[in-house]
Protein backbone atom coordinates (compact mmCIF):
# COMPACT_ATOMS: atom_id res chain seq x y z
CA UNK A 1 0.00 0.00 0.00
CA UNK A 2 2.67 2.38 0.94
CA UNK A 3 4.18 2.03 -2.78
CA UNK A 4 0.98 2.26 -4.77
CA UNK A 5 1.52 6.01 -5.12
CA UNK A 6 4.92 5.31 -6.69
CA UNK A 7 2.79 4.51 -10.02
CA UNK A 8 1.87 7.79 -10.12
CA UNK A 9 5.63 8.71 -10.81
CA UNK A 10 6.59 6.54 -13.19
CA UNK A 11 5.80 9.12 -16.35
CA UNK A 12 8.20 11.98 -17.01
CA UNK A 13 7.89 14.35 -19.50
CA UNK A 14 10.12 15.50 -21.87
CA UNK A 15 9.38 19.63 -22.28
CA UNK A 16 11.75 19.18 -25.88
CA UNK A 17 9.53 16.91 -27.79
CA UNK A 18 6.44 17.47 -25.67
CA UNK A 19 5.87 14.21 -24.66
CA UNK A 20 6.07 11.88 -21.62
CA UNK A 21 8.25 8.68 -21.28
CA UNK A 22 7.97 6.23 -18.62
CA UNK A 23 10.86 5.48 -15.73
CA UNK A 24 11.76 2.20 -16.41
CA UNK A 25 13.81 1.76 -13.21
CA UNK A 26 10.66 3.27 -10.91
CA UNK A 27 8.33 0.95 -13.47
CA UNK A 28 10.23 -2.30 -12.44
CA UNK A 29 10.31 -1.89 -8.58
CA UNK A 30 6.83 -0.60 -8.54
CA UNK A 31 5.48 -3.85 -10.77
CA UNK A 32 7.70 -6.56 -9.21
CA UNK A 33 6.78 -5.07 -5.14
CA UNK A 34 2.99 -4.43 -6.02
CA UNK A 35 2.85 -8.23 -7.93
CA UNK A 36 4.60 -10.32 -5.10
CA UNK A 37 2.15 -8.24 -2.65
CA UNK A 38 -0.82 -9.37 -4.61
CA UNK A 39 -0.04 -12.65 -4.86
CA UNK A 40 0.76 -13.58 -1.26
CA UNK A 41 -2.40 -11.71 0.11
CA UNK A 42 -4.28 -13.35 -2.33
CA UNK A 43 -2.77 -16.41 -0.94
CA UNK A 44 -3.51 -16.43 2.35
CA UNK A 45 -7.09 -14.79 2.19
CA UNK A 46 -8.08 -18.34 -0.22
CA UNK A 47 -6.27 -20.38 2.88
CA UNK A 48 -8.79 -18.41 5.44
CA UNK A 49 -11.97 -18.54 3.09
CA UNK A 50 -11.38 -22.75 2.63
CA UNK A 51 -10.58 -22.82 6.18
CA UNK A 52 -14.22 -21.27 6.51
CA UNK A 53 -16.14 -23.38 4.14
CA UNK A 54 -15.38 -25.95 7.11
CA UNK A 55 -16.65 -24.03 9.44
CA UNK A 56 -19.81 -22.54 7.53
CA UNK A 57 -18.93 -18.91 7.57
CA UNK A 58 -18.06 -18.61 3.91
CA UNK A 59 -21.15 -16.78 3.33
CA UNK A 60 -19.89 -13.91 6.27
CA UNK A 61 -16.52 -13.42 4.84
CA UNK A 62 -17.11 -13.68 1.24
CA UNK A 63 -18.29 -10.26 1.04
CA UNK A 64 -14.84 -9.72 2.26
CA UNK A 65 -12.99 -11.66 0.05
CA UNK A 66 -14.54 -10.13 -3.10
CA UNK A 67 -13.19 -6.55 -1.84
CA UNK A 68 -10.12 -7.89 -1.36
CA UNK A 69 -9.67 -8.87 -4.97
CA UNK A 70 -10.94 -5.53 -5.59
CA UNK A 71 -8.03 -4.05 -4.17
CA UNK A 72 -5.26 -6.26 -5.32
CA UNK A 73 -6.29 -6.41 -9.19
CA UNK A 74 -2.91 -6.15 -10.89
CA UNK A 75 -5.00 -2.97 -12.45
CA UNK A 76 -2.02 -0.26 -12.52
CA UNK A 77 0.82 -2.42 -13.77
CA UNK A 78 -1.61 -3.76 -16.52
CA UNK A 79 -2.07 -0.44 -17.62
CA UNK A 80 1.42 0.91 -17.33
CA UNK A 81 2.36 -1.92 -19.45
CA UNK A 82 -0.06 -1.40 -21.97
CA UNK A 83 0.97 2.68 -22.22
CA UNK A 84 4.86 1.75 -22.20
CA UNK A 85 4.40 -0.63 -25.11
CA UNK A 86 2.08 1.55 -26.78
CA UNK A 87 -0.96 -0.59 -27.06
CA UNK A 88 -3.24 2.49 -25.33
CA UNK A 89 -2.22 6.05 -26.00
CA UNK A 90 -1.23 8.32 -23.35
CA UNK A 91 -5.05 10.03 -23.21
CA UNK A 92 -6.03 6.43 -22.63
CA UNK A 93 -3.52 6.04 -19.89
CA UNK A 94 -4.55 9.42 -18.30
CA UNK A 95 -7.86 8.19 -18.14
CA UNK A 96 -7.94 4.58 -17.08
CA UNK A 97 -5.45 5.59 -14.42
CA UNK A 98 -8.16 7.21 -12.26
CA UNK A 99 -9.42 3.46 -11.83
CA UNK A 100 -6.50 3.15 -9.92
CA UNK A 101 -7.04 5.86 -7.71
CA UNK A 102 -10.60 4.30 -7.07
CA UNK A 103 -8.82 1.24 -6.38
CA UNK A 104 -6.65 2.91 -3.84
CA UNK A 105 -9.34 4.58 -1.99
CA UNK A 106 -10.77 1.01 -1.11
CA UNK A 107 -7.55 -0.33 -0.01
CA UNK A 108 -7.48 2.60 2.23
CA UNK A 109 -11.10 2.02 4.04
CA UNK A 110 -10.11 -1.77 3.99
CA UNK A 111 -6.94 -0.64 6.13
CA UNK A 112 -9.28 1.78 8.49
CA UNK A 113 -11.63 -1.69 9.02
CA UNK A 114 -8.24 -3.88 9.90
CA UNK A 115 -6.76 -1.04 12.36
CA UNK A 116 -9.73 -1.13 14.15
CA UNK A 117 -10.30 -4.98 14.42
CA UNK A 118 -6.30 -4.82 15.98
CA UNK A 119 -7.07 -2.73 18.21
CA UNK A 120 -9.94 -4.53 19.88
CA UNK A 121 -6.95 -7.49 20.47
CA UNK A 122 -4.11 -6.58 22.92
CA UNK A 123 -1.52 -8.74 20.70
CA UNK A 124 -2.13 -6.70 17.69
CA UNK A 125 -3.10 -3.32 19.51
CA UNK A 126 0.37 -2.07 18.97
CA UNK A 127 0.76 -2.69 15.26
CA UNK A 128 -2.41 -0.67 15.03
CA UNK A 129 -0.97 2.54 16.87
CA UNK A 130 1.80 2.12 14.83
CA UNK A 131 -0.02 2.17 11.78
CA UNK A 132 -2.41 5.37 12.62
CA UNK A 133 0.81 6.90 13.76
CA UNK A 134 2.27 6.84 9.79
CA UNK A 135 -1.19 7.77 8.42
CA UNK A 136 -0.88 11.23 8.17
CA UNK A 137 2.52 10.59 6.42
CA UNK A 138 0.75 8.30 3.97
CA UNK A 139 -1.72 11.00 3.47
CA UNK A 140 0.82 13.32 2.47
CA UNK A 141 2.54 10.57 0.34
CA UNK A 142 -0.71 10.38 -1.69
CA UNK A 143 -1.52 13.62 -1.99
CA UNK A 144 2.05 14.59 -3.91
CA UNK A 145 1.79 11.40 -5.91
CA UNK A 146 -1.29 12.84 -7.22
CA UNK A 147 -0.10 16.66 -7.21
CA UNK A 148 2.67 15.54 -9.82
CA UNK A 149 0.62 13.25 -11.75
CA UNK A 150 -2.05 15.59 -12.21
CA UNK A 151 0.47 18.10 -13.23
CA UNK A 152 1.62 15.69 -15.85
CA UNK A 153 -1.83 14.85 -17.27
CA UNK A 154 -2.10 18.94 -17.25
CA UNK A 155 0.53 19.47 -18.97
CA UNK A 156 -0.35 16.95 -21.81
CA UNK A 157 -3.80 18.31 -21.87
CA UNK A 158 -2.08 22.09 -22.62
CA UNK A 159 0.09 20.21 -25.57
CA UNK A 160 -3.01 18.61 -26.80
CA UNK A 161 -4.88 22.07 -26.76
CA UNK A 162 -1.62 23.60 -28.36
CA UNK A 163 -1.28 21.23 -31.37
CA UNK A 164 -5.42 21.35 -31.93
CA UNK A 165 -4.83 25.34 -32.16
CA UNK A 166 -1.78 25.06 -34.40
CA UNK A 167 -2.83 23.97 -38.30
CA UNK A 168 0.76 22.90 -38.82
CA UNK A 169 0.94 20.24 -35.91
CA UNK A 170 -0.87 17.12 -36.24
CA UNK A 171 -1.92 15.05 -33.17
CA UNK A 172 0.49 14.47 -30.83
CA UNK A 173 0.48 10.82 -29.65
CA UNK A 174 1.59 12.28 -25.81
CA UNK A 175 4.03 9.00 -25.73
CA UNK A 176 7.58 9.69 -26.36
CA UNK A 177 8.94 7.66 -29.53
CA UNK A 178 11.98 8.19 -30.83
CA UNK A 179 10.22 8.93 -34.70
CA UNK A 180 8.90 12.27 -32.98
CA UNK A 181 10.27 15.58 -34.08
CA UNK A 182 11.22 18.36 -31.69
CA UNK A 183 7.97 20.29 -31.61
CA UNK A 184 8.34 24.03 -30.69
CA UNK A 185 5.57 25.64 -31.95
CA UNK A 186 3.50 25.06 -28.42
CA UNK A 187 7.05 26.29 -26.34
CA UNK A 188 5.37 29.92 -25.29
CA UNK A 189 1.20 28.31 -25.21
CA UNK A 190 2.01 26.20 -22.57
CA UNK A 191 5.49 28.05 -20.69
CA UNK A 192 4.30 29.16 -17.47
CA UNK A 193 6.61 32.30 -17.10
CA UNK A 194 4.20 33.72 -19.73
CA UNK A 195 1.38 31.81 -19.28
CA UNK A 196 -1.98 33.42 -20.07
CA UNK A 197 -4.62 31.68 -17.72
CA UNK A 198 -7.38 32.91 -20.30
CA UNK A 199 -5.17 30.51 -23.09
CA UNK A 200 -4.72 27.36 -20.78
CA UNK A 201 -4.70 27.75 -16.99
CA UNK A 202 -2.57 24.96 -15.02
CA UNK A 203 -4.52 26.35 -11.10
CA UNK A 204 -2.55 24.62 -8.49
CA UNK A 205 -0.14 22.67 -10.74
CA UNK A 206 1.09 25.73 -11.93
CA UNK A 207 4.29 25.23 -9.28
CA UNK A 208 4.94 21.73 -9.95
CA UNK A 209 5.13 22.50 -13.80
CA UNK A 210 7.01 25.66 -13.26
CA UNK A 211 9.61 24.23 -10.97
CA UNK A 212 10.51 21.75 -13.56
CA UNK A 213 10.06 18.89 -10.99
CA UNK A 214 7.94 16.81 -13.79
CA UNK A 215 11.30 16.80 -16.39
CA UNK A 216 13.45 15.14 -13.57
CA UNK A 217 14.84 11.41 -14.62
CA UNK A 218 15.84 10.86 -10.95
CA UNK A 219 12.97 10.04 -8.91
CA UNK A 220 13.93 11.41 -5.44
CA UNK A 221 13.97 14.81 -7.48
CA UNK A 222 10.40 13.97 -8.38
CA UNK A 223 9.28 12.71 -5.05
CA UNK A 224 10.75 14.80 -2.64
CA UNK A 225 9.40 18.53 -3.78
CA UNK A 226 6.37 16.74 -4.39
CA UNK A 227 5.89 15.36 -0.57
CA UNK A 228 7.37 18.56 0.82
CA UNK A 229 4.37 20.35 -0.97
CA UNK A 230 1.72 18.02 0.47
CA UNK A 231 3.35 18.13 3.85
CA UNK A 232 2.98 21.85 3.71
CA UNK A 233 -0.48 21.76 2.18
CA UNK A 234 -1.84 19.25 4.69
CA UNK A 235 -0.58 21.32 7.54
CA UNK A 236 -2.01 24.40 6.65
CA UNK A 237 -5.35 22.70 5.28
CA UNK A 238 -4.88 23.70 1.81
CA UNK A 239 -4.64 27.45 2.21
CA UNK A 240 -2.87 29.64 -0.05
CA UNK A 241 -4.16 26.96 -2.94
CA UNK A 242 -5.24 29.50 -6.06
CA UNK A 243 -9.11 29.30 -6.93
CA UNK A 244 -10.45 27.91 -10.09
CA UNK A 245 -12.75 26.71 -12.11
CA UNK A 246 -11.91 23.16 -12.76
CA UNK A 247 -14.20 20.96 -10.80
CA UNK A 248 -12.21 17.51 -10.74
CA UNK A 249 -9.37 20.67 -8.87
CA UNK A 250 -11.43 21.59 -6.59
CA UNK A 251 -12.69 18.23 -5.28
CA UNK A 252 -8.53 17.34 -4.95
CA UNK A 253 -7.98 20.60 -3.50
CA UNK A 254 -11.63 20.30 -0.85
CA UNK A 255 -10.14 16.63 -0.69
CA UNK A 256 -7.03 17.86 0.88
CA UNK A 257 -8.44 20.45 3.22
CA UNK A 258 -10.84 17.80 4.44
CA UNK A 259 -8.05 15.23 5.10
CA UNK A 260 -5.64 17.75 6.84
CA UNK A 261 -8.65 18.77 9.01
CA UNK A 262 -9.43 15.46 9.98
CA UNK A 263 -5.97 14.12 10.68
CA UNK A 264 -5.19 17.32 13.10
CA UNK A 265 -7.83 16.15 14.85
CA UNK A 266 -6.97 12.70 15.49
CA UNK A 267 -3.37 13.60 16.05
CA UNK A 268 -4.55 15.82 18.76
CA UNK A 269 -6.69 13.41 20.18
CA UNK A 270 -3.96 10.81 20.04
CA UNK A 271 -1.59 13.51 21.78
CA UNK A 272 -4.24 14.12 24.70
CA UNK A 273 -4.79 10.07 24.99
CA UNK A 274 -1.15 9.46 25.48
CA UNK A 275 -0.55 12.33 27.69
CA UNK A 276 -3.00 11.21 29.62
CA UNK A 277 -2.21 7.62 29.72
CA UNK A 278 1.32 8.50 30.77
CA UNK A 279 -0.08 10.26 33.37
CA UNK A 280 -1.96 7.40 34.56
CA UNK A 281 0.99 5.13 34.08
CA UNK A 282 3.24 7.49 36.33
CA UNK A 283 0.11 7.05 39.24
CA UNK A 284 -0.05 3.53 38.71
CA UNK A 285 3.60 3.38 39.45
CA UNK A 286 3.21 5.59 42.35
CA UNK A 287 0.13 3.57 43.86
CA UNK A 288 2.83 0.11 43.33
CA UNK A 289 5.57 2.07 45.13
CA UNK A 290 2.89 2.89 48.20
CA UNK A 291 1.78 -0.96 48.04
CA UNK A 292 3.51 -1.86 51.24
CA UNK A 293 4.92 -5.40 50.51
CA UNK A 294 6.48 -4.16 47.37
CA UNK A 295 9.15 -2.52 49.71
CA UNK A 296 9.70 -6.31 50.73
CA UNK A 297 10.64 -7.23 46.67
CA UNK A 298 14.05 -7.57 45.73
CA UNK A 299 15.16 -4.03 44.16
CA UNK A 300 15.89 -5.68 40.62
CA UNK A 301 12.37 -7.61 40.52
CA UNK A 302 10.69 -4.28 41.67
CA UNK A 303 12.11 -2.51 38.76
CA UNK A 304 10.90 -5.03 36.26
CA UNK A 305 7.18 -4.38 37.81
CA UNK A 306 7.74 -1.14 37.09
CA UNK A 307 8.89 -1.59 33.13
CA UNK A 308 5.83 -3.87 32.77
CA UNK A 309 3.41 -1.45 34.43
CA UNK A 310 4.71 1.08 31.75
CA UNK A 311 3.84 -1.17 28.64
CA UNK A 312 0.50 -1.93 29.41
CA UNK A 313 -2.05 -0.13 31.62
CA UNK A 314 -4.41 -1.33 34.29
CA UNK A 315 -6.72 0.79 35.71
CA UNK A 316 -7.77 -1.75 38.73
CA UNK A 317 -6.46 -0.56 41.82
CA UNK A 318 -2.66 -2.29 43.32
CA UNK A 319 -3.52 -5.17 45.49
CA UNK A 320 -2.01 -8.33 46.05
CA UNK A 321 -4.14 -10.14 43.57
CA UNK A 322 -3.56 -7.09 40.73
CA UNK A 323 0.39 -7.79 41.56
CA UNK A 324 -0.37 -11.86 40.98
CA UNK A 325 -3.18 -11.43 38.24
CA UNK A 326 -2.34 -9.35 35.65
CA UNK A 327 1.67 -9.39 35.25
CA UNK A 328 3.93 -11.82 32.87
CA UNK A 329 4.27 -15.67 34.60
CA UNK A 330 7.66 -15.14 35.44
CA UNK A 331 7.11 -11.88 37.55
CA UNK A 332 4.05 -13.26 38.85
CA UNK A 333 6.06 -16.36 40.32
CA UNK A 334 8.73 -14.88 41.54
CA UNK A 335 6.20 -12.21 43.30
CA UNK A 336 4.35 -15.22 45.01
CA UNK A 337 7.63 -16.77 46.23
CA UNK A 338 9.02 -13.56 47.88
CA UNK A 339 5.86 -12.92 49.17
CA UNK A 340 4.33 -16.35 50.30
CA UNK A 341 7.90 -18.35 51.07
CA UNK A 342 7.99 -16.59 54.82
CA UNK A 343 4.81 -16.68 55.52
CA UNK A 344 4.32 -20.54 54.80
CA UNK A 345 7.41 -20.75 57.13
CA UNK A 346 5.54 -19.49 59.88
CA UNK A 347 3.36 -23.18 59.97
CA UNK A 348 5.18 -25.69 61.76
CA UNK A 349 4.63 -28.24 59.29
CA UNK A 350 5.58 -26.13 56.30
CA UNK A 351 8.67 -24.97 58.14
CA UNK A 352 10.10 -28.78 58.48
CA UNK A 353 10.00 -28.49 54.29
CA UNK A 354 12.40 -28.77 51.71
CA UNK A 355 13.16 -25.14 49.89
CA UNK A 356 11.68 -27.02 46.68
CA UNK A 357 8.32 -28.52 47.94
CA UNK A 358 8.06 -25.21 49.67
CA UNK A 359 7.92 -23.69 46.27
CA UNK A 360 5.63 -26.16 45.07
CA UNK A 361 3.41 -24.83 47.43
CA UNK A 362 3.78 -21.65 47.08
CA UNK A 363 2.60 -22.07 43.63
CA UNK A 364 -0.85 -23.37 44.18
CA UNK A 365 -1.64 -20.52 46.74
CA UNK A 366 -4.08 -17.97 45.49
CA UNK A 367 -4.37 -14.17 45.90
CA UNK A 368 -7.23 -12.47 47.58
CA UNK A 369 -8.59 -9.40 48.72
CA UNK A 370 -10.97 -9.46 51.39
CA UNK A 371 -13.24 -5.76 51.27
CA UNK A 372 -14.15 -4.16 54.99
CA UNK A 373 -16.51 -5.93 57.26
CA UNK A 374 -16.72 -9.30 54.87
CA UNK A 375 -17.03 -12.07 56.50
CA UNK A 376 -13.94 -14.81 55.25
CA UNK A 377 -15.08 -17.81 57.75
CA UNK A 378 -18.68 -18.70 59.84
CA UNK A 379 -18.48 -20.52 62.98
CA UNK A 380 -19.99 -24.56 62.33
CA UNK A 381 -18.87 -24.23 58.40
CA UNK A 382 -16.32 -26.62 56.79
CA UNK A 383 -12.70 -25.17 56.62
CA UNK A 384 -11.64 -25.11 53.13
CA UNK A 385 -8.79 -23.07 53.06
CA UNK A 386 -5.75 -21.81 54.78
CA UNK A 387 -5.51 -18.27 55.32
CA UNK A 388 -2.02 -16.33 55.27
CA UNK A 389 -2.64 -12.35 56.19
CA UNK A 390 -0.35 -10.22 53.91
CA UNK A 391 -1.77 -7.11 54.67
CA UNK A 392 -4.88 -5.84 57.05
CA UNK A 393 -6.69 -6.52 60.49
CA UNK A 394 -9.06 -9.25 61.01
CA UNK A 395 -11.59 -10.58 63.69
CA UNK A 396 -11.70 -14.16 65.18
CA UNK A 397 -14.27 -14.61 67.21
CA UNK A 398 -16.82 -17.65 68.15
CA UNK A 399 -20.84 -17.21 69.47
CA UNK A 400 -19.72 -18.18 73.45
CA UNK A 401 -17.03 -15.61 73.86
CA UNK A 402 -15.30 -13.41 71.25
CA UNK A 403 -12.30 -12.68 73.79
CA UNK A 404 -10.51 -15.77 74.77
CA UNK A 405 -9.92 -17.22 71.28
CA UNK A 406 -6.15 -17.76 70.48
CA UNK A 407 -4.99 -18.23 66.25
CA UNK A 408 -3.21 -21.21 65.51
CA UNK A 409 -0.42 -18.77 64.56
CA UNK A 410 0.85 -17.64 68.22
CA UNK A 411 -1.19 -14.33 68.39
CA UNK A 412 -2.97 -14.29 71.68
CA UNK A 413 -5.45 -11.76 70.63
CA UNK A 414 -8.54 -12.28 68.91
CA UNK A 415 -7.04 -10.87 65.91
CA UNK A 416 -5.01 -11.53 62.64
CA UNK A 417 -2.79 -9.18 61.53
CA UNK A 418 0.20 -9.22 59.00
CA UNK A 419 1.69 -12.38 59.07
CA UNK A 420 -0.35 -14.36 60.96
CA UNK A 421 -2.40 -17.39 59.25
CA UNK A 422 -5.73 -19.46 60.17
CA UNK A 423 -6.78 -22.94 59.09
CA UNK A 424 -3.91 -25.27 60.38
CA UNK A 425 -6.71 -27.95 60.87
CA UNK A 426 -6.82 -28.86 57.27
CA UNK A 427 -3.50 -30.24 57.38
CA UNK A 428 -3.83 -32.78 60.23
CA UNK A 429 -7.07 -33.47 58.23
CA UNK A 430 -5.32 -33.95 54.62
CA UNK A 431 -2.29 -36.19 56.49
CA UNK A 432 -4.55 -38.17 58.69
CA UNK A 433 -7.45 -39.26 55.79
CA UNK A 434 -6.57 -38.45 52.18
CA UNK A 435 -9.56 -40.02 50.37
CA UNK A 436 -12.28 -38.48 52.69
CA UNK A 437 -14.10 -35.15 51.55
CA UNK A 438 -15.20 -34.66 55.12
CA UNK A 439 -13.74 -31.37 56.19
CA UNK A 440 -12.88 -29.99 59.60
CA UNK A 441 -15.51 -27.58 60.56
CA UNK A 442 -15.19 -24.32 61.90
CA UNK A 443 -15.44 -23.29 65.63
CA UNK A 444 -14.56 -19.68 64.95
CA UNK A 445 -16.05 -16.66 62.94
CA UNK A 446 -13.73 -14.73 60.81
CA UNK A 447 -14.28 -11.26 59.77
CA UNK A 448 -12.05 -8.33 58.06
CA UNK A 449 -11.91 -5.36 59.81
CA UNK A 450 -10.27 -3.57 57.21
CA UNK A 451 -9.86 -4.11 53.75
CA UNK A 452 -7.19 -7.26 53.80
CA UNK A 453 -5.05 -8.75 51.46
CA UNK A 454 -4.23 -12.37 52.19
CA UNK A 455 -3.05 -16.07 50.14
CA UNK A 456 -5.32 -18.78 50.57
CA UNK A 457 -4.30 -22.43 50.25
CA UNK A 458 -7.07 -24.09 49.03
CA UNK A 459 -7.85 -28.13 50.97
CA UNK A 460 -7.56 -29.91 47.26
CA UNK A 461 -4.57 -27.75 46.58
CA UNK A 462 -2.54 -28.84 49.91
CA UNK A 463 -3.95 -32.47 49.77
CA UNK A 464 -2.31 -32.58 46.30
CA UNK A 465 0.96 -31.05 47.05
CA UNK A 466 1.14 -33.71 49.95
CA UNK A 467 0.67 -36.46 47.33
CA UNK A 468 3.22 -35.52 45.42
CA UNK A 469 5.52 -34.90 48.27
CA UNK A 470 5.02 -38.58 49.76
CA UNK A 471 5.62 -39.66 45.99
Amino acid sequence: MVLDPVFLYIPVTNDGKKCFQFDRWVMSVAIAERSAFGIWYLTNRTSEIRESIHRNYSKSLLPVFLLDLAIILPLPQVLVLLAYSQRISGQEFFSLMNLFLVQHGLKVIRLAKLITEWKNSYNLNKWANLTFNFGYLHAANVFGSLWYFFAVQRKAECWKKACTDFTRCGLLPLHCDDSLTNYTFSSDFCSTKTQNATIYDFGIFRDAIQSGVLDQNNFFRRYLPCFQWSLQTLSCFGQGLPLSTNVLENIFVISITITGVVLFFFLIGKVQSETSKVYEIRQKVREIDRWLPFGKLPKKLQKEIKEDQTSKLQTTGVDVEYMVNHLPRHLRKNIKQKLCLDLLKKVEEFGNWSHSSLETLCDVVKPVVFTERSYVLREGNPIDQMLFVLQGKLWTYTSRSITGFSSNSGNLNNHLEDGDFSGEELIAWAKADRDSSNLPISTKTIQALTNVEAFVLMADDLKQVLLNIDH
